[in-house]
């Protein structure tokens, strides 16, 4: 189930450059650290976030991005396309890899038991 390598390759330059513009390469924070203070956090790689994605449900990414969300925060934005032929739109945030919000019909029978 995952993405064709041309795909693959696109969504991951498209991630890199939305690093890259976010100035997102700062230290990973200690395990003690409050998640809701305004430090400067490393990004989950793409690849760990999509991981995340495809564990929790059954189906095919489309597309991945990264944006600004919440707060300011970094968030990947995944297309979704479940066996039923849904779409869903999947929100994760980029540093804790915290799903956000899922919206889209059958997300439900597309989770993974």
């Amino acid at each position: 189930m995952g993405l064709p390598h041309g795909r693959a390759v696109m969504i991951a330059r498209r991630a890199l450059l939305g690093l890259l513009l976010a100035g997102a390469f700062a230290p990973r924070p200690r395990a003690d650290e409050d998640d809701d203070d305004d430090r400067p956090r490393a990004v989950l790689p793409l690849a760990v976030a999509l991981e995340r994605v495809e564990r929790r449900f059954r189906g095919t990414v489309l597309d991945a991005d990264i944006r600004p969300g919440p707060k300011g925060r970094l968030a990947y934005e995944v297309r979704f396309l479940t066996p039923a032929g849904n779409l869903l739109q999947i929100r994760l945030d980029a540093v804790t890899g915290r799903f956000l919000e899922i919206d889209g019909h059958g997300f439900v029978e597309a989770q993974k038991p």
